[in-house]
């Protein structure tokens, strides 16, 4: 409560101290207008210059690669600069606390609040392009923040972006910006959806939520009210379960850890078929994914986020679903825990890899287990029309294990006659002999007809490990006679 009373007085006497006449408004970004008094006597003193020579729009544009705090100096040069900052289209203000004391944290976000209402009172131009906002919230916030939004509509903003970071109570958004219909991108975090209030965007597209309940009526009120919007992107977002997707404009779904609360309903549905990008990370204990009509993808990312049973019924099924259903996409990128639960199917024996016509294959922060080897070995066999595959492995300080077993499988049982491209990062340690960068190098040497550049990249520590590799890697018979390998560091 000491804190919002002390936030209502700061702001009040920012607003007045605007109204009585600190004009030029550069102590909004704590600028010491004492500085440099010689230089800026100067400077007056001096002919106008060819720069302040050009047309305010063209200063303007030229302030606004500077951003906010470096632009509002500037007004220290002249009468000609004194305003120009105040007219500019983007307003990015955020407040990143140190390690400080709690009395020192709560001034800060103070001063802070007080700072953007100055801001955003000293700003002349006729319209805002885009007003971005980053701080840790607190519920006495909520009018302020209300404040913020209703001077940016009316000023016809068109990109939002609130990064609301809170530790108990997080921002309920004002009725004002459901209806607003000249956003064309927002970006929330900590932002609360009333699910009752009909959203009307329609101009919007690009839409951006993190770190909030979202109960599958604002979802579905999102996609009905968003005519034109082309990414949909939710992050660490729960309570709904099912993406219907019917628009043609809808090209990019991206849905990062992603967890349910327990409900009948235990999975995750997407119907889409006009989606071209889907990304996904989730928990596979909290809810099944459930594939049907994505017959537009072309490209696909999935990854999982908890440590689960590799023999699960949820794992088969998701892995499973994963497989089966993205068979026709392009370009398929894998997490780590995706090869560690794939490589505990095929272990099983009771299911195998369908043929499918990917052409681009990654794999982040791989592990070099040798069940991983075997599983991305079928993986490739999998992949007919594979033309790049791009392998990134654990930097090898975060690997616990430092005995390499050789996988049961060691080759691969068909050619990859359409791979022309291999990156291969961080897969050679030298504790390991060259592993395992050296068995997969050499399956993809071997079998790659039409290979054309093997890229291998290293973490070079000791030379004459890295020549011993190297010289290793390069005595590997090769099925391209114009395979070139090329070494980063």
């Amino acid at each position: 409560m000491d804190e919002c009373l002390a936030n209502e007085t700061q702001k009040q006497a920012g607003e007045n101290e605007v109204r009585e006449g600190g004009e030029s408004g550069a102590d909004n970004v704590e600028i010491n207008s004492t500085e440099n008094d010689i230089s800026n006597q100067r400077m007056k003193e001096m002919e106008m210059d060819r720069l302040s020579a050009l047309p305010d729009c063209l200063l303007i544009h030229i302030l606004s690669f500077l951003g906010l705090k470096k632009a509002a100096i500037t007004s220290l040069l002249g009468k000609r600069w004194k305003f120009l900052w105040t007219e500019l289209p983007t307003l990015e203000l955020s407040l990143w606390e140190e390690w400080e004391s709690r009395d020192k944290i709560t001034q800060a976000r103070r001063e802070f609040v007080a700072r953007v209402h100055k801001t955003l009172a000293t700003h002349r131009g006729k319209s805002l392009e885009k007003m971005d906002i980053r701080f840790h919230y607190n519920e006495c916030f909520a009018s302020d923040v209300d404040s913020w939004l209703g001077a940016a509509l009316k000023l016809k903003v068109k990109h939002v972006s609130l990064a609301l970071m809170f530790s108990k109570q997080s921002y309920p958004l004002h009725e004002m910006i459901y209806t607003y219909s000249s956003l064309t991108s927002l970006s929330l975090l900590g932002c609360v959806f009333e699910p009752e209030r009909a959203i009307k965007w329609p101009s919007l597209t690009s839409l951006d939520i993190s770190d909030v309940y979202l109960p599958q009526l604002v979802v579905d009120n999102i996609l009905s009210g968003c005519p034109v919007l082309k990414s949909l992107h939710l992050s660490e977002c729960w309570g709904f379960t099912c993406f219907e997707i019917h628009s043609q404009n809808l090209g990019e779904l991206s849905v990062q850890e992603f967890f349910k609360e327990k409900t009948d309903d235990e999975s995750l549905k997407i119907s889409a078929p006009h989606l071209k990008s889907l990304d996904m990370s989730f928990y596979p204990s909290d809810s099944n994914l459930k594939m049907s009509n994505i017959s537009s993808l072309v490209s696909a990312s999935f990854s999982l986020n908890d440590d689960w049973n590799l023999g699960s019924q949820d794992v088969l099924s998701n892995i499973k679903e994963i497989f089966e259903s993205t068979q026709h996409v392009t370009e398929l990128e894998l997490g780590c825990d995706i090869i560690k639960a794939l490589a505990a199917v095929l272990l099983l024996g009771h299911w195998q890899l369908p043929k499918s016509m990917r052409r681009c294959l990654k794999i982040n922060r791989f592990i070099h287990d040798e069940e991983n080897i075997s599983a991305i070995l079928g993986l490739l066999e999998s992949s007919p029309n594979l033309e790049t595959l791009v392998i990134e492995r654990y930097d090898p300080e975060e690997i616990a294990e430092e005995d390499w077993v050789l996988p049961g499988r060691r080759d691969m049982g068909c050619d990859l006659l359409q791979l022309k491209m291999v990156k291969l990062y961080s897969m050679a340690d030298p504790k390991l002999g060259g592993e395992p960068l050296l068995t997969l190098a050499r399956n993809l040497l071997k079998r790659a007809p039409a290979l054309e550049e093997m890229v291998i990249g290293v973490r070079v520590e000791n030379v004459s490990d890295f020549i011993k590799i190297g010289q290793t890697l390069l005595s590997y018979p090769r099925a391209s006679p114009s395979a070139v390998i090329s070494f980063l560091s």
